[in-house]
C-alpha cells in the first residue's frame, strides 16, 4: 500500500492520535482488541463463536452471522459461500442468520472498505488500523446494508478470513487432540482429517477447543484453483420462505392486541399540524381507538389496517406552513442556474492541466435529472410492542442498530431497554439506511404514537405517504463544455454541476482527457435527501456517458470505439465495452428497422459496466426494445445472482430514464401513487442480455453497479434517431 496522505491522515485519527506518540497506549488497547470475545458476549446460543461472525453447533453446522440484511440481493447466500468455502463445509450445512442490533456486530470493516478501497494493509498496522476501523463502527452504530458493501468488504475481507481462521483453530485443537503436527492435518466436509492414521474429527467435536485458543492473525487463505463453493450458484437461503410465504417481511410482523396505525400527511414536507378539526367524528368510526398529532402528519389507531386507513384520510386538520411552503421544482432549479453562473460559489471536485487555454472546436451543453423517490414494494412499516420495562422494535431496514438507538433516543429510554428485530426488506434502495429523525420518519411517527396509546401497535404507510414524504436523490443540473483537436481528440473537458457529491469517484470521468476540470456547487434545499441506489452515479454517468457521445458525435466518430481511444491502456472499462460491442452486435446509424444503438460505459463501486440499448420510437416516445450488459465485477461469488442483480438494476435505472421524477408544488410533493410515478412494467420491459467479464480481481460491487448506464444509452440512441434528449425523464 503507498503511503498517501490520505492514509496517514486517516491512519492517524483511527488510532486517536497514538501515532503521534510513537505507537503509544492507544495502538496498544486497539492491537490487543479482542473482537470475538466482544461478539461471543452478546450471544446465548447453541455452539461456541469460533471466529468472528462464525458460530459452530456440536452437529457440525456452521451459523454464519450477517450484520448486513436481506433485501433481495441474495446476500446471505454469498456471505454463506465465503464461509463455506474457507472452512470446507458442504453448502448443506451452512446456515445464515441475521446478526443482532448489537454494538458487538457493528460493522466497521464498511467504513475501512470505503477509505482503503482496494488498499491492502499489512502485518501489525493491518490490526491496528482493523480494530480502529471495528471501535468506528461501535460508536458509530454502523450496521450498514448498501453501497455494495456486504460481500465486496464484509465478506471478502472479513468473514473470508475469519473462515480461514476458525479452519486454522479447528486444525490446532485436533492436532492436540489427536497428538500429531499440525501439518499433517487436513480438512473436508467438517471434518479434520489425519490422512496417515485415518482419523477423523468432527468440526461439532473440536468446537469448544477451538474458540478458547488466540485468533492466528494472518490465516492461510485458498488457492482460487481449489474453489468448491465461490463462482457456483446453490438454491439462494432466502427463496423456500419467500416460495412459502412464510412471514418475514417487516410489514407481516404481527404481535397479540396488535393495534393499527395509518398516518396522513401536511400538505407541504415539514408542515406542522395545529389542531384535527374533526376529531370527534374520527374517533366515532368503528374500530377506531385515538387519533394523535405526529411529526408532519396525523395517525390514526384502529383495530385493523383497514379501519385506520379509511379514518386517516378523513381526516381534517389545520396547519402551519413552513417556510417553503411556496417553493416549487422551477424556483429550485432557478436557484441552481443561477449558482452555476457564479463561479465564486464552486468546489474544484478535480483538475488537471489549464482547460481555459486550449483551442479548439468546442462543444457545449447542459445536462437536467429530477428528484426521484425510492418507492420500494414494501412500503415503510414498523411494530412496537413492550415486554416488562423492554420495548421491542421490528421493521425491515438497512441499519438495524442505528434504528435500534434511533427508537431509544426517539423514546427517551436506555438503549438496553430496546430490542430491535432486523426484518427482510421488500426493497430498499437506500430509503432505509440511515438512523435519526430524517431518515426514520416513520419510525420517529410510530413512537409518537406508541407513547400515546401505551400498547402494541404497527405503523405502515399507504403508498401516498411513502411517496410525498420520502427522502428523495437531489435534482441536479449540469453544464459541459469540450474542446475537440484536429482529428477530434478530446482535448479539453470542464464540468460544472450543481447537487452535493458524496462520492467523488462516482462523479468523475474515466476518460484521459489532458485538460479537464470538474466543479461542484452544493447548498442545503428544504427538500430532504437521501441515498438514492448508485448515488452519484446515477446522475454523473447521465451527464458524463451523454457529454463523451456529444463529443464523439462532433467528432463523426463512432461512439464505442471513440471510449475505448479515450480510455487509458488497461482500464477495465475497455473489457466490458468491447464485451458489449461483441455480444450486442454493435452498429452506428439507424437500423432498417428504424431502431438504433446508444452505449454507455461506467466503473462504479469497484466494477466496470457497460451497456447497449436499442431503441426506437412508438407514437413519437422512445420504446427499449432490447438491452446488453457486461460487467466486470472481480471473483463472482455467485453467478446467477450476480446476473439477477444486474437485470433488476437495469430494470430500475430504465425507469428513472423513461418516467422518474418528483415535482415539488408549495413546498410538497405532487406525485401521491404509481398512476403518476410510473414504472417500466412487462409491456415497457426490453429483453435483457447480461454477460459477466470477471477479469480476478477481489470482489467488486454488484447491487448498485446496474442502475445508472440507461439513462444515458438510451438518450445516446435516441440522439441517432433525432434531437439529442439532455433532460430527464425522456417521458412524461
Amino acid at each position: 500500500m503507498k503511503l498517501t496522505r490520505r492514509t496517514f491522515l486517516i491512519s492517524g485519527l483511527a488510532v486517536g492520535g497514538g501515532l503521534a506518540v510513537g505507537l503509544g497506549a492507544t495502538v496498544g488497547v486497539l492491537a490487543t482488541h479482542d473482537r470475538r470475545a466482544h461478539q461471543a458476549a452478546g450471544l446465548d446460543a447453541d455452539g461456541p463463536l469460533v471466529a468472528l461472525w462464525i458460530r459452530i453447533r456440536p452437529d457440525s453446522s456452521v451459523v454464519v452471522l450477517s450484520p448486513h440484511t436481506e433485501m433481495g440481493q441474495g446476500i446471505h447466500t454469498g456471505l454463506g459461500q465465503i464461509v463455506a468455502e474457507e472452512l470446507d463445509v458442504p453448502w448443506a450445512r451452512v446456515v445464515v442468520e441475521q446478526a443482532p442490533a448489537d454494538r458487538a456486530f457493528s460493522n466497521g470493516n464498511v467504513i475501512q472498505g470505503f477509505v482503503f478501497e482496494d488498499e491492502a494493509i499489512g502485518g501489525f498496522f493491518q490490526r491496528v488500523i482493523e480494530n480502529a476501523f471495528w471501535l468506528g463502527g461501535d460508536l458509530g452504530t454502523v450496521q450498514m446494508t448498501g453501497g455494495s458493501t456486504s460481500v465486496r468488504f464484509t465478506g471478502w475481507r472479513s468473514m473470508r478470513i475469519a473462515a480461514a481462521a476458525a479452519r486454522a483453530l479447528l486444525i490446532a485443537a485436533a492436532a492436540a487432540r489427536l497428538g500429531v503436527p499440525e501439518g499433517e492435518l487436513s480438512t473436508a466436509d467438517a471434518q479434520v482429517v489425519h490422512a496417515a492414521s485415518g482419523q477423523a474429527l468432527a468440526y461439532g467435536e473440536l468446537a469448544e477447543d477451538a474458540a478458547a485458543l488466540p485468533v492466528p492473525q494472518d490465516p492461510q487463505l485458498k488457492d482460487p484453483a481449489q474453489y468448491r463453493h465461490i463462482g457456483q450458484s446453490p438454491p439462494r437461503a432466502d427463496l423456500p420462505d419467500k416460495v412459502l410465504g412464510a412471514p418475514i417481511y417487516g410489514i407481516d410482523r404481527a404481535v397479540p392486541g396488535m393495534k393499527h396505525v395509518a398516518v396522513v400527511g401536511t400538505r407541504a414536507l415539514f408542515g406542522e399540524v395545529e389542531a384535527v378539526t374533526n376529531e370527534a367524528d374520527i374517533l366515532a368510526r368503528r374500530g377506531v381507538e385515538a387519533v394523535v398529532i405526529v411529526q408532519e402528519g396525523v395517525a390514526v389507531v384502529a383495530d385493523n389496517p383497514w379501519r385506520a386507513e379509511q379514518a386517516a384520510r378523513a381526516v381534517r386538520f389545520t396547519e402551519r406552513p413552513p417556510a417553503n411552503a411556496v417553493a416549487s421544482s422551477e424556483t429550485l432549479l432557478a436557484g441552481m442556474q443561477q449558482a452555476l453562473a457564479e463561479p465564486e460559489r464552486f468546489s474544484t471536485v478535480e483538475e488537471r492541466g489549464d482547460v481555459e487555454s486550449v483551442e479548439g472546436a468546442v462543444v457545449e451543453a447542459e445536462y437536467f435529472v429530477p428528484f426521484l423517490a425510492h418507492a420500494p414494494m414494501e412500503p415503510p412499516n414498523v411494530t412496537l410492542w413492550r415486554e416488562g420495562d423492554v420495548v421491542h422494535a421490528a421493521s425491515g431496514v438497512q441499519s438495524p442498530l442505528g434504528a435500534r438507538m434511533w427508537v431509544a433516543q426517539a423514546l427517551g429510554l436506555p438503549v438496553e431497554k430496546v430490542v430491535f428485530h432486523p426484518h427482510t426488506m421488500g426493497g430498499g434502495f437506500g430509503r432505509r439506511a440511515d438512523a435519526g429523525d430524517d431518515m426514520l420518519n416513520y419510525i420517529t411517527q410510530a413512537c409518537a404514537v406508541f407513547q400515546a396509546v401505551d400498547q402494541p401497535i404497527k405503523l405502515c404507510w399507504s403508498r401516498e405517504m411513502d411517496l410525498r414524504f420520502d427522502r428523495y436523490r437531489q435534482q441536479s443540473i449540469a453544464r459541459y463544455r469540450g474542446v475537440l483537436g484536429p482529428s477530434g481528440e478530446a482535448l479539453a473537458w470542464q464540468a460544472d454541476s450543481y447537487g452535493e457529491i458524496n462520492i467523488p469517484p462516482d462523479a468523475r470521468t474515466a476518460y484521459a482527457v489532458p485538460h479537464l476540470r470538474q466543479r461542484n456547487v452544493h447548498e442545503e434545499t428544504f427538500v430532504p435527501w437521501a441515498y438514492w441506489r448508485s448515488v452519484e452515479a446515477s446522475i454523473h454517468c447521465f451527464y458524463n456517458e451523454c457529454f463523451i457521445d456529444e463529443l464523439a458525435h462532433a467528432a463523426g466518430a463512432d461512439p464505442l470505439q471513440y471510449r475505448l481511444d479515450h480510455l487509458p491502456e488497461g482500464h477495465r472499462l475497455r473489457g466490458v465495452l468491447e464485451a458489449a460491442r461483441d455480444m450486442s452486435g454493435w452498429q452506428t446509424g439507424v437500423a432498417p428497422d428504424g431502431t438504433a444503438m446508444g452505449v454507455a460505459a461506467y466503473a462504479l463501486f469497484g466494477s466496470a459496466c457497460a451497456q447497449v440499448a436499442r431503441v426506437g420510437l412508438v407514437n413519437g416516445k422512445p420504446k427499449v426494445v432490447e438491452a446488453w450488459c457486461a460487467l466486470d465485477c472481480g471473483t463472482v461469488i455467485h453467478p446467477d445472482a450476480v446476473v439477477a442483480q444486474m437485470e433488476g438494476g437495469m430494470i430500475f435505472g430504465l425507469t428513472a430514464a423513461l418516467y422518474g421524477r418528483i415535482d415539488i408544488r408549495d413546498g410538497g410533493v405532487v406525485q401521491t401513487n404509481f398512476h403518476d410515478y410510473r414504472m417500466v412494467r412487462m409491456a415497457d420491459a426490453p429483453r435483457l442480455h447480461v454477460k459477466l467479464v470477471p477479469d480476478g480481481s477481489p470482489p467488486g460491487g454488484v447491487g448498485e453497479v446496474a442502475v445508472p448506464h440507461l439513462s444515458a444509452a438510451v438518450p445516446n440512441a435516441l440522439a441517432v434517431l433525432g434531437e439529442r434528449p439532455r433532460r430527464l425523464p425522456l417521458i412524461g
